[in-house]
């Protein structure tokens, strides 16, 4: 009996496993479709930046787990909590950014996540860069070029093994360009992965001050 409820738990992990690498690869097709069509809006609210945090280690936890990964999340000058952002969409780009981490990344890697806030040269906004990094490995600088190209997979032993649609870091960029920020990367095949996500983002303080102008001058 307990053979064949093992076998049972077995094959329902595999269904799953598959359904779940389904719904993500229609997602990201339906994702990539509405892109080309403009028809994506960023939807901007108050959101606190460690709720992001939060929702991000929630979600990788398992895969981290499961992998014997060490998983570092951080912050680094935050004086703002509180900004103006799309939180469905920014927490999207990263957790796509910080799956690939752990995907590429080898039993017993380590993969860190970081937010950093920098001065900003527009009024009432700062500029809050993401960092995920990783010591797994890497990409050649060939595949780099074409990185944020659809369906861009390189052709290694481990990348094949991996499941991906090849679209994620597509849609990921084409995101952050929509909300007038910017993306890169930095890898050596062996060694690791950076990425940098930059975001000019508006500060509540300032979103009250100008509700309260508006308000003031509409009396």
């Amino acid at each position: 009996m307990r053979r064949e409820e093992n076998s049972i738990s077995y094959y329902l992990k595999k269904i799953h496993t598959s359904s779940q690498h389904l719904l993500s690869l229609i997602n990201d097709v339906l994702d990539m479709s509405r892109i080309e069509n403009g028809s994506v809006r960023i939807e901007y609210t108050v959101v606190h930046l460690p709720d992001i945090l939060h929702d991000l280690n929630t979600i990788i936890q398992e895969s981290v787990h499961s992998k014997q990964q060490e998983l570092y999340i951080d912050t680094q000058d935050v004086i703002h909590e509180d900004i103006i952002t799309d939180k469905l969409r920014l927490t999207q780009v990263l957790l796509n950014i910080s799956s690939n981490a752990v995907k590429f990344t080898p039993v017993g890697g380590t993969v860190n996540i970081r937010v950093s806030e920098k001065p900003c040269r527009r009024d009432g906004c700062t500029t809050v860069v993401f960092s995920v990094k990783d010591n797994g490995i890497g990409m050649s600088e060939e595949f780099q070029k074409k990185l944020f190209e659809p369906f861009s997979r390189e052709d290694n032993s481990m990348t094949n093994a991996t499941q991906g649609t090849g679209l994620g870091l597509s849609i990921a960029k084409s995101i952050i360009a929509q909300m007038g920020g910017s993306i890169e990367v930095k890898s050596i095949q062996g060694k690791g992965t950076a990425f940098l996500v930059r975001l000019d983002l508006k500060l509540v303080e300032e979103e009250k001050e100008a509700d309260q102008a508006l308000l003031a001058a509409e009396a």
